[in-house]
């Protein structure tokens, strides 16, 4: 069947050798990682190696990494684990364009006690290092910023906000969802005290997510149980998983250079090509591996479907969000009027994509807005 998939953002395909190391860890080293007979010390040195080869990719050594069951399990882990530990019920600032999870985990510790800022974004979705200067006083405990933004692409100046911090109060606490840039912009343990990562966006498993934690930095649990990864997220490790993020890791192609060239493309012959057609952001500056576009006129679910009937699947927004149908809250904080964000629909790139395929959505694109016409003048 013809597909084309535009939709990495929210899940990558796992790779032929992630999926062979699983299955090899899946049916021979099946043994618990705790266990002390030569089949749990065999999966323990699976685990072992993997947390040695997640700690390189940032920079950080292994006593650093904290295997969680996905991203958002980091994201808790590293919010709400801090602010556990800290002595009073002080001010984190954020900002309005996080993922849902880390919004959420404001939300909660607002409710909590803690005074929560959120930072505004520009019309290209960045936040303004001067801004979050100006809120920091002798209350601020945590600084939690995306690094990548999952619809939007836009690209967060991680290594400025982390000096800006450290210079005022070298106390506080730096933490960024680093989720849809792991592997693909260079961001290391340098730039923050702790870090989320993903396998699934990065042709690995999905359910299997780490965090970066530098020594040092006290965490209260998040998950209890029998002491696993530093007493800080009970549970039997999920060997296989953990095997199969290491080898996506190891494997990851990072061809910026493939999928610039896609997105440019695709942003230049919609936006030429087909009427009322918008990038949403700055195409040009920010991650390659998304595009963000508003068709006028069309609602974006009509959008996603009429593409889904000629096999190219792209996304409304962030997945995590999709099943709660709402304006974004990424496009309208980058001060879109309703009937733009309504509009908006996200692709998202891997290596595997081709420019056949970016020519066939371009022109599935045009079709669709030459059959909606009518629609579209209303």
């Amino acid at each position: 069947m013809f597909e084309i998939y535009f939709d990495n953002g929210a899940t990558t395909k796992p790779s032929q050798n992630v999926a062979d190391i699983m299955y090899e860890t899946l049916t021979g080293d099946y043994g618990n990682p705790s266990s002390l007979h030569s089949k749990g010390l065999d999966a323990e040195h699976i685990v072992k190696n993997s947390r040695k080869i997640i700690a390189d990719s940032v920079k950080a050594s292994a006593d650093e990494i904290i295997f969680t069951a996905s991203g958002s399990e980091a994201n808790n882990l590293a919010i709400i684990g801090a602010a556990r530990m800290f002595r009073y019920k002080g001010e984190i600032v954020t900002s309005k364009v996080e993922h849902k999870c880390v919004l959420e985990c404001m939300n909660f510790l607002e409710n909590e006690g803690f005074k929560v800022h959120y930072l505004d974004v520009d019309e290209n979705g960045v936040v303004s290092v001067e801004q979050l200067k100006s809120l920091l006083n002798k209350d601020t405990q945590l600084v939690s910023i995306m690094h990548v933004n999952n619809e939007c692409g836009a690209v967060q100046p991680i290594n400025e906000i982390y000096a800006a911090v450290k210079e005022f109060n070298s106390e506080i606490l730096v933490h960024t969802d680093n989720i849809q840039g792991y592997c693909k912009f260079e961001l290391t343990s340098k730039s923050c005290d702790m870090m989320s990562v993903s396998a699934h966006k990065i042709h690995g498993p999905k359910g299997m997510g780490a965090l970066y934690v530098r020594k040092g930095v006290r965490l209260s649990p998040v998950i209890y149980g029998g002491g696993q990864e530093k007493g800080l997220r009970g549970g039997t490790e999920n060997v296989p998983a953990i095997a199969g993020f290491a080898k996506a890791v190891e494997t990851f192609d990072n061809n910026i250079s493939v999928v610039l060239d896609i997105k440019k493309h695709i942003a230049k012959r919609v936006t030429t090509e087909i009427p009322k057609v918008y990038v949403n952001g700055d195409a040009d500056n920010s991650s390659p591996y998304i595009l963000n576009i508003a068709m006028i006129g069309l609602r974006s679910e009509i959008i996603l479907h009429s593409l889904e009937q000629k096999g190219i699947y792209v996304s409304s927004g962030s997945a995590c969000s999709s099943n709660k149908p709402s304006p974004s809250h990424v496009l309208t904080a980058m001060g879109y009027k309703p009937e733009r964000v309504d509009s908006s629909i996200r692709l998202s790139f891997s290596n595997e994509n081709t420019m056949e395929e970016a020519n066939a959505f371009c022109d599935a694109l045009a079709e669709i807005s030459l059959k909606n016409k009518k629609v579209r003048k209303i």
